[in-house]
């Protein structure tokens, strides 16, 4: 279960790409922090290193995901791939939740068992 603070967390990200996404539908995810832990930036761009190996065969950029002003920013990728693949991917590096967006809508999925997944509005809204 993830704690009703960082989960509203979750809920208000910001987004910086690198480039614009190719694909109508993709999802943002990381390898940074696993469960929530606080990692040296070595070993999260290390996590994120293996994550970027796996999606190497798919269309995808880098992307920051953060708060309103970037004080806090994880480094993400913008994925085009299925919702399925991508919650696979976010329990494999230990990940609470991924980003997906579908078509202008963008939506917080949990990874966990419950798997919500709760509308937070355009996603181009949310670009810095």
């Amino acid at each position: 279960m993830i704690e009703a603070e960082l989960w509203q967390a979750y809920c208000d990200p910001y987004f910086s790409f690198s480039a614009q996404p190719r694909s109508a539908t993709f999802a943002i995810i990381t390898a940074w922090n696993p469960r929530s832990v606080c990692l040296s930036e070595i070993d999260n761009d290390l996590n994120n290193q293996h994550l970027a190996q796996e999606i190497d065969h798919t269309c995808y950029s880098s992307v920051l995901v953060g708060d309103e002003n970037f004080s806090w920013c994880e480094a993400s990728f913008a994925v085009d791939i299925s919702l399925d693949k991508a919650l696979v991917l976010g329990q494999k590096y230990h990940q609470n939740a991924i980003y997906y967006v579908e078509g202008e809508w963008l939506f917080l999925v949990s990874c966990l068992e419950e798997q919500n997944k709760v509308l937070l509005g355009r996603w181009q809204d949310r670009c810095r």
